[in-house]
């Protein structure tokens, strides 16, 4: 369930080109057409299909996601297309006079979607900064002016590289954090580099050190044991349903770390056993969806990634519409809920598409403060 999950917005994707493909071959009537559209699905339905069902296999990665990356950029073409069809069947049925605006219309419809991947292509790198003040009434004196910086959802590989992570790593250690965290996703499937990408996060520098958990794609990699071994010998440590408690002066903060929780399975089993009374309970966890159920265990913030803040984030009126909201409520930002807070950062890769629009990458720096 979890797997259809995970690629359930791949298969919508394919069902609607597929029906432009349908759509298009009818209305050009041509063996030519018909013949390049059939090869051009079957490409878009077997790569992902293939990527799905090979995870295990030892191919290259960086062409495992060029592969997906062109089977999804279809979506695009096959748009493009309709929309210039559309056109030339409007034109056939009326009048040229009645049509000035159209024919204008249309040619910079059809080069929209063209423009707005290239641009989403660029901006996917483009690193954002957010600072955030989280308020928490109580706060201990010693933890007032605590800065955290979060980095998740890297996805190292052909799309987010080495010198992507090595510029993410210098802004985070800019803020001179106390504490840094990673919430999951450092590579995307089996074979990525994740000692490379490993490597590179050994430069991060904080005043009570690098601590992570791990996210869905630690998982799917089959990942989780080795990356705890390699991280600790790049002196970061990943937490397993496991705790740690730091002292800040007289203040104490308990740092807790789940591993990917599933959605529609039971989250934190047992979390309530890992927070500490009378401490600042911090809970790093992958999946934003736990609010909840990390404020009834106890857990006074929670820090998660895993929704890219939508990666193509669409503003409507004000409305933001993703694919990720139809996963969480909790897409990217603060959230406060009966007591705890949430903090879901965009992260800074890409899964499928290499593209962001409306959710550009970020580093997190946080500060907690007293009310």
């Amino acid at each position: 369930m979890e797997d259809l999950r995970r690629w359930l917005p791949i298969l919508v994707i394919q069902a609607y080109v597929l029906c432009l493909h349908v759509w298009i071959a009818r209305s050009v009537a041509r063996v030519w057409a018909t013949t390049c559209l059939i090869g051009a699905s079957a490409w878009m339905i077997l790569v992902p299909w293939f990527v799905m069902t090979h995870d295990g296999m030892r191919l290259p990665s960086d062409a495992i996601s060029w592969m997906m990356a062109l089977s999804l950029f279809w979506v695009v073409v096959a748009s493009s297309i309709a929309i210039r069809l559309l056109q030339k069947l409007d034109s056939a049925q009326f009048s040229p006079n009645r049509r000035q605006f159209l024919k204008r219309a249309f040619p910079a419809a059809a080069a929209a979607p063209l423009v707005a991947v290239g641009a989403g292509f660029v901006l996917a790198r483009r690193i954002d900064v957010v600072q955030k003040d989280i308020v928490f009434p109580g706060l201990p004196k010693d933890l007032d002016g605590l800065r955290i910086a979060q980095l998740t959802d890297l996805h190292f590989g052909a799309f987010f590289g080495a010198r992507d992570v090595e510029r993410a790593v210098n802004l985070a250690n800019d803020w001179n954090p106390h504490l840094t965290v990673l919430t999951g996703d450092l590579i995307t499937r089996y074979g990525d580099d994740l000692e490379g990408c490993l490597r590179i996060l050994a430069k991060l520098r904080a005043e009570s050190g690098i601590y992570g958990c791990h996210g869905n794609h630690e998982r799917y990699a089959r990942c989780e044991e080795s990356a705890v071994r390699l991280a600790a010998r790049h002196g970061i440590r990943l937490l397993r349903q496991a705790n740690e408690t730091l002292k800040f002066g007289e203040a104490r903060l308990n740092l807790t770390g789940f591993d990917y929780q599933p959605l529609g399975k039971e989250y934190l089993r047992g979390a309530e056993s890992f927070t500490v009374p009378g401490a600042f309970n911090l809970l790093l966890q992958h999946n934003p969806d736990v609010l909840p159920r990390a404020a009834r265990a106890g857990f006074d913030l929670t820090l998660a990634g895993h929704t890219h803040g939508g990666q193509i984030n669409l503003d409507v009126a004000g409305t933001p519409y993703n694919i990720a909201a139809i996963y969480t409520p909790f897409t990217r930002g603060l959230y406060h809920y009966n007591g705890s807070a949430l903090y879901v950062s965009s992260g800074l890769g890409t899964v499928a598409l290499p593209v962001r629009l409306g959710a550009p990458p970020e580093v997190s720096l946080l500060r907690l403060c007293a009310a």
